[in-house]
């Protein structure tokens, strides 16, 4: 047998002490089991036992063999004694849980199990045992707590329970014995899931209520604190009720009730939420918005639910301040396109317009607004867009919005319109406001006047569309045709702008096919001097719609310029005319230039220069034999910014030339154009064909005048009649073009003309 390995203590009341308490005492000690169900581990057992006993049922091996069975069977430890201790029997629990084997045991005494400490506590319990009536039933008073000895040589806690019993004629005693260091451990597992149940209870902020099926409050945390300003101690056994508004908790409790018989997984399938927002009521700040979620129900002590309550306010707040940024432009305040959208939605829902209620949209786009961005900067641009911002909401009524849709466009719904005529009043009045000039911050701490004009477009709900779309769509129509029409005015809506926007949309549509097809061409017109010598050529591009009509550029550049094509168009004309112009060098017409338009937002564009290198490298072309032809108001868009670009290309190549075309026609300053790097004016058609007029002949000869002295040469455009062909010549002009010489031509029909009707070439030296 094993002996004792150490100093051992008695279990006094409590398992964590039986495992663990020193109480100094040197026998086992009786202990009270806080609850009923720790009582029947053993004194039900054994009074089972004592019962058996007494049936008397057969014989006396009957008897023995009867016992055996319940020591077979039983699945706690036991022992049968003497009455002086002496081991009759062990059973299989006791075996197995304490690692002897039956002979190990049986023939020895039980105090050989045992610390030597305990055994005269433990002799003195089985005298009194076995003194006893056996009728008495042991007791939770009667279990002893000691340390035994295991096989191992460890000492554990053991609960022992002692009754007598009667085998046949001899009297023995039955102990029925427990292990208490699993008793601890479950313990020890319980109290840890507590702790950590507890703490984190405690770390969340939230608030976390358990609530039985009355809604009472059966627990609350600390974090109810933050979300209710309660202490935990103030709301546990009242009504849940008392933390929410009472008409808004009567709304939610059929809903909450739900919750108690329908767990997480089930609850999507019968519409339930995973979260509900409700507003709750605090103990300081009054009604908050809170938001509510269910774990699963349980049955505790009767059915109860666990559920998480948070203050949402500040999500509340931010929430609003995102959706503010979603649905509103940062730079003005006022909405955007999404919120147009919602609020026009909303208009037109609501609207009965049988009753003869109307609603307006109008399409607001500043005019000259790039100029600004482009002299003032766009610090100065974003200065005009949020004081037109302010103007127009002074210009509406409280149920009216404005929206930015981007860039200089803004868009104005009217809620509500008696007639065409008040949304005709409304937008009188912001063209009006904005006409006023503005006054911008400079750089520099000055103040800058800035003076914009604005194109208005109005229609008319359900007049001109009972959509948001076909609404909008009518009123940007409307402003297109404010635009094209002189601008700074308002346009009201009417079907015959719509077909003059499809025909200018079917246009556009063609025009993009027009770059692949091929039925886009170049036509050429000669330039010659006044001998009459041939000193070049002018790419003209031409659009054959339908493969018949041939469309002069007036019909479809406009649209071209509008809708960005201009820019490919442009370059592929470029390398077209240098490409024809490297065809009649192999044919011996050699001593020639040629002359190609450049449009305003080709110039502008940030591949410029790029392009006009990658057409000049394909071609293999002098770049003295190219003339880039630029008009005036293309200059005077960025005066900065042209002469920058243009002082780029020449030092990249520095024989090239540049001609100002259409000039006079333009507001162009002197100064600028006397720092432009330019070769070649080309006097306007306009001023050729109206040389009669006194006036226009002054402005023809200033213009020679003022080129003469800066060293530029003039070019004569629109030359039809021989009388203006002779006042050129008189004067010296450089360069003359037009019908009285040939009219544009295909490459094919040039190449047979200047062959057979044309004089030898002049030298293009002299340009």
């Amino acid at each position: 047998m094993k002996t004792d390995t150490g100093v051992d203590t008695l279990l006094t009341n409590h398992p964590q002490q039986a495992a663990g308490g020193t109480d100094g005492g040197d026998s086992p000690t009786t202990r009270h089991f806080p609850s009923d169900r720790d009582e029947s581990i053993f004194s039900e057992l054994v009074e089972r036992l004592i019962y058996a006993r007494r049936l008397k049922i057969g014989t006396g091996a009957q008897e023995a063999m009867s016992l055996e069975i319940i020591l077979e069977n039983c699945p706690d430890a036991m022992l049968l004694l003497t009455n002086d201790g002496q081991i009759t029997e062990a059973n299989p629990a006791f075996c197995s849980t304490y690692g002897y084997t039956r002979n190990d045991v049986v023939g020895v005494t039980i105090f050989s199990l045992m610390p030597a400490r305990y055994r005269p506590g433990f002799e003195e319990r089985l005298d009194q045992i076995t003194s006893e009536d056996l009728d008495e039933v042991p007791g939770s008073d009667d279990i002893l707590a000691f340390r035994g000895i295991k096989a191992d040589g460890s000492v554990v806690t053991m609960d022992c329970l002692l009754a007598r019993v009667t085998d046949g004629e001899s009297r023995r005693v039955i102990a029925v014995i427990r292990d208490l260091s699993m008793d601890k451990r479950l313990y020890d597992q319980l109290k840890e899931s507590k702790d950590h149940y507890v703490a984190l209870s405690e770390t969340i902020t939230e608030a976390i209520f358990r609530l039985d099926h009355n809604f009472n409050i059966l627990f609350a945390n600390t974090g109810i604190k933050n979300t209710f300003g309660y202490d935990p101690e103030e709301v546990i056994g009242k009504d849940l009720t008392y933390l929410f508004p009472q008409e808004v908790f009567r709304r939610h409790e059929p809903e909450f009730r739900k919750y108690f018989v329908v767990d997480d997984q089930d609850r999507s399938l019968f519409g339930l939420k995973r979260t509900i927002e409700l507003l709750g009521l605090t103990k300081s700040r009054g009604v908050t918005p809170m938001e509510m979620s269910f774990g699963n129900s349980k049955d505790f002590r009767g059915r109860t639910l666990t559920c998480i309550v948070r203050d949402i306010s500040h999500r509340k707040m931010m929430e609003r301040k995102l959706r503010h940024l979603a649905y509103h432009d940062k730079l003005t305040g006022v909405g955007n396109r999404d919120l147009f959208n919602e609020d026009i939605g909303a208009v037109l829902q609501e609207s009965t317009w049988s009753d003869g209620r109307r609603a307006a949209v109008l399409f607001l786009d500043l005019d000259g607004f790039k100029y600004v961005n482009d002299t003032l900067g766009h610090a100065a641009g974003d200065a005009v867009l949020v004081e037109t911002a302010r103007r127009v909401r002074v210009c509406l009524r409280d149920n009216d919005s404005s929206y930015r849709f981007g860039g200089d466009e803004f868009v104005i719904l009217l809620s509500e319109v008696n007639e065409i005529a008040d949304a005709h009043m409304v937008a009188e009045r912001i063209l009006h406001s904005l006409r006023t000039p503005f006054w911008i911050d400079t750089d520099h701490g000055a103040k800058s006047r800035v003076e914009v004009g604005v194109s208005i477009g109005v229609a008319v709900m359900p007049d001109h569309g009972a959509t948001a779309e076909a609404a909008t769509r009518c009123a940007d129509i409307a402003m297109y045709h404010s635009k094209e029409s002189g601008k700074n005015k308002v346009t009201i809506y009417e079907d015959s702008l719509k077909e003059k926007s499809t025909a200018k949309w079917q246009v556009d549509q063609e025009m993009r096919s027009a770059l692949i097809d091929g039925s886009l061409r170049v036509f050429y017109q000669p330039i010659i001097n006044s001998r009459g010598r041939l000193l070049g050529l002018e790419a003209l591009v031409r659009w054959a719609r339908d493969g018949e009509e041939i469309l002069p550029p007036s019909t479809f550049i406009p649209v071209a310029e509008e809708n960005g094509v201009i820019v490919p168009l442009g370059a592929w004309v470029l390398r077209r005319a240098l490409s024809d112009l490297k065809t009649l060098e192999s044919r011996g017409i050699d001593a020639i230039h040629m002359s190609v338009n450049l449009s305003t937002r080709q110039f502008e564009h940030a591949q410029f220069i790029a392009s006009i290198t990658e057409a000049i490298s394909t071609s293999q072309i002098d770049p003295a034999k190219i003339i880039l032809e630029i008009t005036e108001t293309t200059v005077m868009n960025n005066p900065d910014d042209a002469i920058s670009k243009i002082q780029a290309l020449k030092k990249r190549f520095p024989n090239i030339k540049l001609a100002i075309d259409d000039f006079g026609t333009g507001y162009s300053s002197l100064s600028y154009l006397t720092r432009l790097p330019v070769d070649i004016l080309k006097i306007d058609i306009s001023f050729v064909r109206a040389l009669e007029r006194t006036q226009n002949r002054k402005v023809v000869n200033a213009i020679i005048n003022l080129a003469s002295s800066l060293g530029i040469r003039v070019i004569a455009e629109g030359i039809e009649t021989p009388a203006q062909r002779r006042y050129f010549e008189e004067r010296r002009c450089y360069g003359m073009q037009g019908f009285l010489f040939m009219r544009p031509v295909p490459f094919d029909q040039l190449v047979s003309k200047l062959q057979r009707k044309v004089p030898r070439p002049a030298l293009l030296s002299t340009v």
